[in-house]
């Protein structure tokens, strides 16, 4: 393998050991920060051929999410260091790369229809939730670990009042509808209705990585979460190592 084929990963491990990245954009920040991506707020559909196809298992998802515990939280996770109101908590079916065998035992149409998106980051140190907002939450603004990925919500319980904010730009959830986006520039989330507020959150690798970088990364990615992270996590998901 030729140096050049990581020479940017190299080049983002060596600036997050100086102390992180300011980002290519306004309002975008990472710890983990890979220089040389299209630095875009919110994604185009038409980036993305089987958005259609996963959205059509939004019945799926939706049933599998109710019977898990659904809205009222059954089994989430509380997210407090970030709320400025309310409750946020997250159902996690995987979570820094790790899966939640009774939550994934729960959702097996959920799981095989993640399977079948390209790039997912799955168990590279990736994200996938039932992230849950009760009415009057408000989400703080924030930024993410990375922008090697970028972020998708489905929408699936949304009732009026709720919107997410990705660098200067809101907009609605929709539900049977996924959003793209890139969640290492600022963002926040609110739900300013009367009930609660759920989507699936996962992630997938930026479209700009090559396969090398990827593989790369999918070894990388653990364990720069753990290391930068591991305190904040460690509160978040205690009580919840077997799922």
């Amino acid at each position: 393998m030729e140096p050049a084929a990581l020479a940017r990963i190299v080049e983002g491990m060596e600036a997050s050991a100086r102390g992180g990245n300011p980002g290519a954009a306004y309002l975008q920040r990472a710890e983990a920060y890979i220089p040389g991506l299209v630095a875009e707020a919110w994604w185009p559909r038409e980036r993305f051929s089987w958005l259609t196809g996963f959205e059509s298992s939004t019945k799926d998802v939706l049933e599998e999410f109710e019977s898990a515990g659904g809205l009222a939280g059954t089994g989430s996770a509380a997210q407090p260091d970030l709320t400025e109101r309310g409750r946020w908590s997250a159902l996690y079916l995987y979570c820094l790369g790790k899966a939640y065998t009774k939550h994934v035992k729960q959702c097996p149409r959920t799981v095989r229809a993640l399977r079948a998106v390209p790039n997912l980051t799955g168990t590279a140190g990736g994200m996938c939730y039932f992230s849950i907002m009760d009415s009057r939450t408000r989400i703080a603004p924030h930024t993410g670990f990375t922008n090697a990925h970028l972020r998708c919500h489905l929408g699936l319980v949304v009732p009026p009042g709720c919107g997410l904010r990705v660098g200067q730009e809101s907009r609605e959830w929709e539900p049977g509808k996924v959003f793209v986006f890139d969640d290492s520039f600022e963002h926040e989330a609110w739900n300013g209705g009367d009930s609660g507020r759920a989507v699936l959150l996962f992630d997938i690798w930026h479209p700009d990585l090559t396969d090398v970088e990827i593989s790369a990364l999918t070894y990388l990615m653990g364990e720069w979460r753990r290391l930068l992270a591991r305190d904040v996590w460690a509160r978040q998901i205690a009580g919840f190592a077997d799922g």
